[in-house]
């Protein structure tokens, strides 16, 4: 039988979703390893592994379901594929104990057929596709009534499990039982999956679930805004509101937090500024005609201002914010993505989509991208505690560390999340976040981690520091 995994943390939420990261040829692999002296019973396919894996992987592709994953959870319904003390045969093709209700009597072979509902498949690749559809049913509310489909979910719970998390008990937080009622059943699942990664030399970022690491942690909390307008607060972070029931001129394009972690204010694509908390309002761009749209914005080290940037590299000063120059009014080589203060507040960077840098007040150029050949642009930059350096990191995942900035670490390669979206520093300045297009976050170097949402509505469009 497995060994069970070393003690976990969360590190994201792990979609049901999505695509597959592993071959079948791994995932055999993998079972090679830890079935012990149990011999795979697959009649239909010679005891194939493989065989069955590609099934699965597959099946699991046609319906936009993690195959890899599916044919783990099978591992954990069928004992390794031993069918040892189950109440469904090797015979029956049934991989996710389908219909096999507690107290219903065994069955000892499909030959004879089986009472309703059968719990006899047919065949391998029927029985995937049935336990690849029932997921897909509990994960994803678009499927619901299509037809032609072999198995749904009840109707009180299609659709209401997008995460292997809530498959287990009590785990869900939509308070109805998925898939299975022991606790933490998905997390089981999980946790196989990730040594499967691991195994199989997949990166640690990509692992769902990892052992901690050492040393200090930094962040106590912190907060992720998504694309549709709603904050959700992680660790110590306090919900002050946000703008889910305001009709917005613009869509939200990003956010800043006192660095009390007393409020935070929230910021549209037009320049308009939501205050929440203690967080004031010393002026927006509103009701202005720009030249682009705003994207960014980064709070004066007092809390009593806040600078806004634009696409276009243009700067606009609020409160005790100064202004020391700009970008608007020049050719520019790409659009302007964002804005970073230096430690003293006395300036500031702005950087572009290809990676360049531009700076201004007392901000050090310590390096760019802009002369690199960069797969995808760059999305996100933060500064270190002392700002002699800072990190750029790109849309598919990938971390550049420039100055005094260390490389802790990135998710480049890592499909399951759809690719990065921000990136916020460690306190201590030795670590960082970054969050995902899924929602999930990931925890680098010294940053703590802190969980994730439960669910996303949205890309995130900021993410930002409670201390």
């Amino acid at each position: 039988m497995a060994s069970s995994p070393a003690a976990a943390s969360t590190t994201t939420h792990t979609p049901v979703m999505g695509p597959s990261l592993l071959t079948a040829n791994q995932l055999a692999a993998w079972y090679g390893r830890h079935h012990g002296t149990i011999q795979p019973r697959i009649p239909a396919l010679g005891n194939n592994v493989a065989a069955l894996a590609q099934i699965f992987i597959n099946e699991g592709r046609a319906d936009g379901v993690r195959g890899d994953m599916a044919f783990v959870q099978s591992m954990l319904e069928t004992g390794w594929l031993g069918f040892i003390g189950s109440q469904i045969p090797p015979d029956a093709y049934n991989y996710a104990g389908l219909y096999a209700f507690d107290g219903r009597p065994g069955l000892a072979t499909c030959a004879h057929g089986d009472s309703a509902p059968s719990r006899c498949m047919g065949t391998p690749q029927r029985g995937v596709l049935t336990q690849i559809e029932l997921l897909r049913s509990y994960a994803d509310p678009s499927i619901r009534g299509a037809p032609g489909r072999l198995i749904a979910a009840p109707p009180d719970r299609q659709g209401v499990a997008p995460i292997w998390e809530y498959f287990g008990g009590n785990n869900c937080p939509c308070g109805k039982l998925i898939w299975a009622s022991a606790p933490n059943y998905g997390l089981r699942i999980i946790q196989m999956y990730s040594q499967a990664l691991a195994e199989s030399g997949k990166g640690g970022a990509c692992v769902p679930y990892a052992p901690p690491t050492p040393g200090p942690k930094s962040g106590n909390g912190n907060w992720l805004v998504t694309r549709d307008s709603v904050v959700h607060p992680l660790g110590s972070a306090r919900f002050f509101g946000d703008t889910r029931n305001l009709h917005l001129n613009k869509p939200l394009t990003g956010g800043e937090s006192l660095s009390t972690a007393g409020g935070y204010w929230l910021l549209a694509g037009d320049g308009g500024i939501f205050t929440y908390g203690g967080a004031r309002f010393f002026g927006s761009t509103g009701n202005l005609r720009l030249n682009a749209p705003v994207n960014g914005m980064e709070r004066t080290n007092s809390n009593n201002g806040y600078w806004l940037v634009a696409y276009d590299g243009g700067i606009f000063s609020f409160g005790d914010a100064r202004f020391h120059g700009s970008m608007g009014g020049r050719k520019l080589n790409a659009v302007v993505l964002g804005m970073e203060r230096t430690a003293s507040g006395r300036g500031y960077w702005l950087f572009a989509a290809d990676g360049g840098i531009f700076s201004f007040g007392d901000a050090a150029f310590s390096g760019s991208l802009g002369s690199a050949r960069l797969n995808s642009p760059v999305i996100s930059m933060q500064r270190t505690a002392d700002g002699r350096g800072y990190w750029m990191m790109t849309l598919d995942g990938r971390v550049f560390a420039f100055g005094d900035a260390r490389w802790a670490g990135d998710i480049a390669g890592c499909s399951g999340y759809g690719g990065a979206a921000r990136m916020l520093v460690a306190p201590d300045g030795r670590g960082y976040w970054i969050a995902t297009q899924s929602g999930a976050i990931l925890a680098f170097g010294s940053a703590r981690n802190l969980g994730f949402p439960a669910a996303v509505g949205g890309p995130p469009i900021a993410l930002m520091s409670a201390g």
